[in-house]
Parts: C-alpha cells; sequence; structure tokens
C-alpha cells in the first residue's frame, strides 16, 4: 500500500511541473485583442484614443502579469481611467516606484519621476501606473498583476 501512495506522489509531482498555465507574450506592436484586454483588466476609459508602444504578457505562471506602455492625446490625466474605479486624485507626482524589467527597451521608466501610484483593483488584482506629461497628451505605463 505505501508503494501505492508513493507512486501516486511521484506521479503527481512530475505533471505538476509540467503545466501550461499560457504563454509569455512581449512585443511593441500591441494586437486589438492585447490592447482591449489591456482596455478591461486595467480599466482604461474605453473612449479614449490610444496608441499602444509595448505589451509584455508573463502567461505562464499561476497569475498573469501585464506590463502596457500607451500614448494618448487626452487632456485631462483623471480621464484616462474608469474613475469609479481608478481613484487618479490619489496619484503622487514624482513617483519613481514602478517597476524596472532588465532587456525591455520600450520599458523606459528608469530615473523618470512621473504622475501615478499603487492601485487596489477588484477581483485581487493590483496595478503600478506610470503618467508622464508630454507637449500633447501623456505617455502611460501601466504594470498590472494577479495574485
Amino acid at each position: 500500500m505505501i508503494y501505492k501512495h508513493l507512486f501516486l506522489l511521484l506521479i503527481t509531482i512530475s505533471f505538476t511541473g509540467c503545466l501550461d498555465f499560457g504563454n509569455n507574450e512581449e512585443t511593441t506592436s500591441p494586437t486589438e485583442a492585447q490592447v482591449e484586454r489591456c482596455r478591461a483588466e486595467m480599466y482604461l476609459n474605453p473612449s479614449m484614443k490610444i496608441t499602444p508602444l509595448g505589451f509584455k504578457l508573463e502567461g505562464s505562471g499561476i497569475d498573469d502579469a501585464i506590463w502596457f506602455k500607451f500614448e494618448t492625446d487626452i487632456t485631462d490625466l483623471h480621464q484616462i481611467f474608469d474613475s469609479n474605479i481608478v481613484d487618479s486624485y490619489k496619484f503622487e507626482n514624482d513617483y519613481t516606484s514602478i517597476y524596472e524589467v532588465n532587456g525591455l527597451d520600450w520599458w523606459d521608466v528608469k530615473e523618470k519621476k512621473l504622475i501615478g501610484g499603487q492601485v487596489e483593483l477588484p477581483n485581487v488584482r493590483f496595478m503600478n501606473v506610470g503618467i508622464e506629461k508630454k507637449e500633447k497628451g501623456y505617455v502611460v505605463y501601466i504594470m498590472w498583476h494577479e495574485t
């Protein structure tokens, strides 16, 4: 009987390492589906025009993480997000705590002083937001993850 339990334990352990939770993706030309996922998961204003600049999905683990960078010509940063979920009035000036990612050239947040903060979202999800003011609009960096 003990051999049966050991065998089942070994089989369970060996298959656990082989589970496929999803894919990892990275691009500087995000697809419409990738942008729409970001709009939904990050509670972005659905009517806001977005020019995507980069998308990275870590989807191969139990929980997903997404890095998304985009430009928008919106003039009021408080209109970037759904205000019912994201209170952008709590964002800080000179925010520097957005995660850097080695080897991700388009994720150029290092040493930038951004407007932003950490946001707790529904369904045990979180995001770090950094917003850079441009002459016409903003560049937005979002690192989103679930736990």
